[in-house]
């Protein structure tokens, strides 16, 4: 009997110095995924950056057409698309045929008041639903910043969010920036309810948190797969970068690449041998795993990785977790 998998895409372009172009960060990579998925009769979960689509809205409304028309692929092969924020889109501008962020002040929702941050979930599952024809459900907060829930609690219970996927047991990025967040005491379970903070089960809560799946890393594991992509000239498709450290915060870094830490399950830049490896010793024990992606990272090991997944693991969307939960 095959075992349980809910592959999750943050479907996005890059947030940093170069957003990249939609073409080779977003629908060249999502058909080549897409095509896979179609291959092995496979399901997944896209995570939609609406507030990015908002800005597509306003300045770039080609490009919005070109997303709008793949999300309704996805949909038509039986995959899912729901709600991702990264609410730095407010401070963007058009420059030129180039995308420029004014500021990453509001990297987190929490910057904004609840009124506001309530407004912005109502506008971005409004488009969302008018492109998809369907009921916005699941949410993925940007850069995993969930916390406080208390602040967001009010645009999940006002717009129907049932399912949160922010959460990565055991991870943290506690560097004293906006992007930092913590879930080094978050439970290792496959899923649970929860009310007011996503770290703390409760069995009568409103809402359910599905955490990311997450493993033990360390250097050898780091190292051998950094060699065997270069040796595979592995590439990523998007062509944009993300945020970069600053050089002071390069023995942070280091430290960080030869420390034990908690890592989620990728497929994006990991070997496929590496990878089948990590399911083997890490999760074999698992009937439920859930995978991140991002399609601007996609490569062709990353496709690798995928159709082993699709192969080999029942699959599910957005929809199917009612009943898969029940059981």
């Amino acid at each position: 009997m095959k075992k349980n998998a809910i592959i999750t895409f943050d479907y996005e372009v890059f947030l940093g110095q170069e957003t990249g172009t939609i073409k080779n960060c977003v629908i060249r990579p999502t058909q080549r995924i897409i095509e896979v998925l179609k291959q092995n009769n496979a399901k997944a979960i896209f995570f939609v950056d609406a507030t990015w689509l908002l800005f597509l809205k306003e300045n770039f409304p080609a490009d919005l057409q070109l997303v709008s028309e793949q999300l309704k692929d996805i949909i038509e092969i039986g995959s899912s698309v729901e709600l991702h924020l990264h609410p730095q889109w407010l401070q963007a501008f058009r420059k030129g045929d180039k995308i420029v962020f004014g500021s990453f002040e509001n990297y987190r929702l929490h910057s904004l008041n609840q009124e506001e941050i309530l407004d912005l979930f109502r506008k971005s599952i409004e488009l969302m639903e008018s492109i998809t024809s369907q009921k916005i459900r699941c949410f993925r907060a940007g850069g995993f910043c969930i916390e406080p829930f208390s602040q967001i609690k009010n645009a999940f219970e006002t717009l129907g969010i049932k399912f949160d996927f922010s959460v990565a047991p055991g991870m943290l990025l506690t560097g004293g920036n906006e992007y930092d967040f913590d879930f080094s005491d978050a439970p290792n379970l496959p899923f649970y309810n929860f009310e007011n903070d996503v770290k703390i089960p409760e069995p009568d809560g409103p809402f359910i948190e599905i955490p990311l799946s997450t493993y033990q890393n360390n250097p050898i594991y780091r190292l051998t797969n950094k060699l065997q992509l270069r040796l595979k000239k592995d590439r990523i498709f998007g062509d944009g970068k993300g945020i970069q450290e600053k050089s002071h915060y390069f023995l942070r870094s280091l430290s960080r690449r030869l420390s034990f830490s908690k890592a989620f399950l990728t497929i994006d830049k990991t070997y496929s041998v590496f990878f089948k490896y990590l399911l083997m010793a890490h999760f074999r024990r698992y009937g439920f795993l859930v995978i991140i992606s991002h399609p601007k990272l996609v490569s062709k090991q990353s496709l690798a990785n995928l159709s082993y997944i699709a192969k080999n693991f029942n699959t599910l969307n957005s929809r199917d977790l009612d009943k898969y939960l029940a059981t």
